[in-house]
């Protein structure tokens, strides 16, 4: 069996591994070798997405960092009028730097004999399109010519929103204990990488015209939780939504961030990849112990399998921040009101733990 992956990019790495063990031979193509900079990048992964990646990379566990206790309150209330969500005896979600996660990942790729990377024109990736020799390609590059060429009908977004991130140094503490705010000028996360740093990612709508000095001094306001030492440069990338209504092209799949891209609030938009991988995985595995032939009929399983859940959940993400924009517009109580109802309620804390661990396509 041999699979292409087009982009040199995390997604691409998981999928490599994950296909190895199924004794599959991996091309990895790329135009582009990702650039090796500091990042202030986090990645919130679920515990049931986390213990999947763990099986690829032990050396996952010895970079990421526990979370077992989420808080969520509105900027108007006090933390005490919070929806929390927490269990001493486990872990809701795993926070690792990218940096560390993508080294891991590709020291992993490049040690396995099925693993080839190579790098490729514009000319060859289009020739795929017409021939090729693969059982199925997999393309995860959102701006290559075949992502322009045959995935260009796109639902967009824009947010008018900017995300600024960067890790708070502090003073020792316990830290597992996650905190997302929704000010005035968009939703603030405090999330724990050790027991002296935390990542900050903060979502402003761009209207406020708000400057770097200004959003350091706005997150210090809101810093009710550490002692800070020192809040490092804050990282700037523009938000938006999209989700590509074409699925595949021949034996082509469109996938990853190629495929959608959300808000970053509850951080799901990386989850909603590893998911979909575990599904491909799934109807793979399928194929395999059925005794079928695994070429570009996984294609259509996987587009029936998860265009309409996909599609609702980032839908459903995009609601909830509707609703807090438009909360803070008006100026209105009902977060407060709706925060003590829903912290009350244990059968919406349950569903909402669920939600966010494993989506709403929950038998994959």
């Amino acid at each position: 069996m041999n699979v292409c992956l087009i982009g040199y990019n995390l997604t691409n790495l998981i999928l490599a591994l994950e296909l190895i063990k199924k004794d599959f031979l991996v091309e990895i193509l790329y135009q582009n070798v990702r650039k090796k900079t500091k990042t202030n990048r986090t990645i919130g992964i679920s515990k049931n997405n986390f213990d999947f990646l763990v099986s690829n990379s032990k050396l996952i566990n010895n970079y990421s960092w526990p979370i077992n206790k989420i808080k969520i309150f509105n900027h108007r209330n006090n933390s005490s009028e919070s929806i929390d969500f927490s269990n001493e005896n486990e872990y809701f979600f795993f926070l690792i730097k990218y940096n560390d996660l993508f080294s891991i990942l590709e020291r992993t790729c490049k040690k396995s004999k099925k693993i080839n990377f190579k790098l490729a024109t514009n000319k060859k990736l289009e020739s795929l399109a017409i021939k090729n020799k693969y059982n199925f390609i997999i393309n995860s590059d959102k701006k290559n010519i075949l992502t322009k060429k045959y995935f260009n009908k796109i639902i967009k977004k824009d947010y008018n929103s900017s995300a600024f991130t960067g890790i708070l140094h502090h003073y020792k503490i316990k830290n597992s204990t996650a905190f997302q705010i929704f000010t005035k000028y968009g939703p603030l996360a405090f999330l724990p990488l050790s027991k002296t740093k935390t990542s900050i990612v903060y979502s402003v709508e761009k209207k406020y015209k708000l400057g770097i000095q200004d959003i350091k001094k706005i997150i210090s306001e809101f810093n009710q939780f550490y002692q800070e030492k020192k809040l490092n440069d804050l990282e700037k990338f523009d938000l938006n939504f999209s989700f590509s209504r074409n699925i595949f092209y021949k034996n082509i799949l469109c996938f990853g961030d190629a495929l959608h891209k959300i808000h970053p609030l509850a951080g799901q938009g990386f989850n909603m990849i590893l998911r979909d991988i575990k599904i491909l995985n799934k109807i793979i595995d399928e194929k395999i112990n059925c005794g079928l032939e695994v070429n570009e009929s996984l294609i259509i399983d996987f587009k029936n399998k998860i265009q309409h859940y996909n599609f609702i959940f980032a839908t459903g993400i995009n609601l909830i921040n509707e609703f807090f924009v438009l909360d803070n517009k008006l100026d209105s109580k009902i977060s407060k009101n709706l925060f003590k109802i829903l912290n009350r309620n244990k059968i919406f804390k349950e569903y909402s733990k669920t939600f966010a661990d494993r989506g709403i396509n929950i038998n994959y």
